[in-house]
């Protein structure tokens, strides 16, 4: 995320994960528009791929994790492609004159971005239902 530091709670993000993640593979799960003053918010489930292999031979994943971005003051939403699992080549931030720009690159599913006058991130430990 290229100005991921700036958004306020994304210390918490690196905390969580050991390091700044790219969130390659990361699905997301919802996206809530809601129109000012009410925040809208985009929630992906992200994980951290270790370096060691599970014995059936796959990266181990562990740190799942909702991360949700929340969103005031949009001032342009450019979204398409959404369907049952909206996988992420890569997710970022990047900071305007005028704010904030959300980046969702799709590799299957949802893609697009979101420019806003503020975004904030929070994250949660993933549980599956």
């Amino acid at each position: 995320m290229s100005d991921a530091k700036a958004i306020p709670g994304w210390a918490s993000v690196v905390n969580w994960f050991g390091y700044s993640p790219n969130f390659h593979d990361a699905e997301v799960v919802s996206i809530d528009l809601r129109r000012d003053p009410e925040p809208s918010v985009v929630r992906v489930h992200g994980w951290r791929v270790n370096e060691d292999l599970t014995d059936s031979g796959h990266f181990r994943i562990d740190r799942d994790a909702l991360i949700t971005f929340t969103i005031k003051g949009i001032r342009s939403v450019n979204l398409i492609g959404w369907n049952h699992q909206n996988v992420l080549s890569e997710l970022w931030v990047d900071q305007t004159e005028k704010g904030f720009v959300l980046h969702l690159p799709e590799i299957y599913g949802v893609d697009g971005s979101i420019a806003a006058d503020e975004i904030s991130v929070s994250i949660e430990p993933f549980v599956s239902e």
